[in-house]
């Protein structure tokens, strides 16, 4: 479980955190990461948006975002994980 775990990184350790994510879910283990900015979500496979208490999305990544964030452009298909062979 990790809490808003990029809010004090800079790129590199934003990038090691990923990093770490990455090796955790490739080791077949369960990662839950909560932040309110989109951009934390970057090695997330699923979203649970809450508003106020309630679950109000829940589904995978790129689907949540497109639906909720104006940005979503920016944080969905980056180029960096499209590279990667990951889905944005």
């Amino acid at each position: 479980m990790l809490d808003e775990p990029n809010s004090n990184l800079d790129a590199e350790g934003s990038e090691a955190l990923n990093a770490a994510i990455r090796t955790a879910k490739e080791d077949g283990r369960a990662v839950i990461v909560t932040a309110h900015r989109p951009a934390g979500s970057a090695e997330c496979d699923l979203l649970l948006a809450l508003e106020n208490g309630a679950a109000r999305a829940f589904g995978p990544r790129d689907e949540i975002l497109r639906a909720r964030v104006r940005n979503h452009a920016q944080i969905v298909g980056t180029p960096k994980l499209a590279a990667e062979g990951r889905p944005g």
